[in-house]
């Protein structure tokens, strides 16, 4: 039997992750790490472990989370694991175009770069981090609602870094506390339309 139409794997592969990660549990992840990074700035340091607790159990916390909501709902979605080396030199790669871009960027437009003008365009530098992660994801889920997510970011960020505020810190913590914000409204919202619109699948009886 001759085969009419072409199977595209990398489409099928994109559909799986996009169903994957419409449970909304990307953004609640992401809306903690920003919450804990803000709280951090503030001088709030006895979260700051969490985020090496965060690396460490990753894993599990996604397994344990997909295990017990995602699951029974869409069967159990098994993907082919990312070269983690590549993509942590990109990560690297891509921090430090940016930093010293706006870093010249700093230096071209005061003359000068200071420690209160660092902070001053960290939300601008967050921003653009955010941008990058963000748009990896789009690009392996297809997954629209990461343009809100990065309009957010940029425009967040460089309306956070053009504010004058009393403290050059004050900036950053409060940016990354509304995209925390931002990110745990998202997941909750992601999540119970999740739940709504996948009904808990029924074992099969045939053993």
């Amino acid at each position: 039997m001759e085969m009419t139409e072409k199977i595209d794997l990398n489409e099928m592969k994109q559909q799986a992750n996009k169903l994957l990660t419409q449970d909304g549990l990307m953004e609640l992840l992401m809306g903690a790490i920003l919450f804990i990074s803000s709280a951090s700035f503030s001088g709030t340091v006895v979260l700051t472990p969490f985020l090496g607790l965060y690396v460490v159990f990753l894993n599990r916390i996604l397994e344990g989370f997909r295990t017990r909501f995602t699951y029974p709902r869409i069967g159990y979605v098994k993907l082919p694991d990312d070269y983690s080396k590549e993509i942590g030199y990109g990560i690297l790669t891509f921090v430090g175009a940016v930093s010293v871009a706006l870093g010249v960027f700093i230096y071209v437009s005061y003359g000068t770069i200071s420690g209160n003008l660092i902070y001053k365009w960290m939300p601008t530098l967050m921003g653009l981090i955010l941008f990058g992660g963000l748009q990896y994801n789009l690009s392996k889920t297809g997954d629209t609602t990461n343009y809100i997510y990065i309009f957010a970011a940029l425009g967040g960020g460089l309306a956070f870094s053009l504010k004058n505020f009393a403290e050059p810190k004050l900036g950053l913590q409060l940016y990354l506390l509304t995209m925390s914000g931002v990110f745990i409204v998202a997941g909750v919202v992601r999540f119970k339309v999740f739940i709504q619109r996948h009904s808990v699948r029924e074992a099969s009886s045939d053993e």
